[in-house]
């Protein structure tokens, strides 16, 4: 809940509460429009899309302002440093989640193996450091070695911003989120992370100075601490998609 995320006013205790308009009325239809929108984009069990299948209306389309309402202005005199994720939906096609991060906390540099990923800030400022490998090719990182890589996007999105989109190949797919100010962010990852399907989640460190937007990335072994804890998600739920051959769960 976004209570114990930035802690917002009482009235505002809870996702229940921000995923109702002023009326009062459920917002299911932003919410499932947002679900057929990135299902019909990049969310259909295919081989994952690169940028030249998936047009800038795309990502641009998907309503994701105003799903949960009016953020209010956070004032908390107690800082919580822990990252808040709240899972909203998943099946084979795509995750939908948001992370609630506090200021100055920090998802370190991961990549998205085979992955397509949109990012839309929904409340404050988020520093975005992203990355892609120089040959194109996940490395396999094995032995401490390190790999080359190039700078994608090292800039300050905000509420309003455009989505950032992630292929697998291109986009910044190895990237670190840091909290400007206490925010949220809307995750749509299509398909899922899945260590039996090859999409395990591995975490990276630069080394040595970075020379014209080049760097060399390697393996964090073992994996940096991460302060995130789940909450569960209490608002309107998403109708899955029913297609041929589709197998009700």
């Amino acid at each position: 809940m976004l209570a114990n995320c930035f802690r917002p006013p009482a009235r505002l205790s809870g996702l229940r509460a921000v995923a109702t308009q002023p009326n009062g009325s459920a917002q299911t239809s932003k919410l499932q429009q947002l679900y057929q929108q990135a299902l019909s984009s990049f969310g259909k069990g295919q081989q994952p899309k690169g940028p030249a299948e998936v047009s800038a209306s795309d990502a641009e389309s998907a309503p994701t302002r105003g799903l949960f309402g009016a953020w209010p202005s956070f004032q908390s005199t107690k800082r919580d440093s822990a990252i808040t994720y709240i899972h909203i939906y998943e099946d084979t096609n795509m995750s939908i989640g948001m992370f609630c991060l506090p200021r100055n906390a920090t998802i370190p540099l991961h990549n998205h193996p085979g992955m397509v990923v949109l990012s839309r800030v929904l409340y404050g400022q988020l520093h975005v450091k992203s990355y892609d490998w120089a040959d194109g090719q996940q490395p396999n990182g094995q032995n401490g070695a390190s790999s080359a890589a190039h700078l994608v996007m090292d800039e300050v999105v905000e509420a309003g911003s455009k989505p950032a989109i992630v292929f697998p190949t291109a986009g910044g797919n190895i990237h670190q989120f840091t909290a400007v100010t206490d925010c949220a962010v809307l995750d749509i990852l299509a398909p899922p992370y899945s260590p039996q399907g090859g999409r395990d989640c591995t975490y990276y460190q630069a080394v040595g100075e970075e020379q014209d937007s080049n760097v060399r990335l390697v393996r964090s072994n073992p994996a940096p601490p991460l302060n995130m804890r789940n909450k569960r998600y209490e608002g309107v739920q998403i109708q899955p998609a029913i297609t041929a051959g589709q197998r009700l769960m």
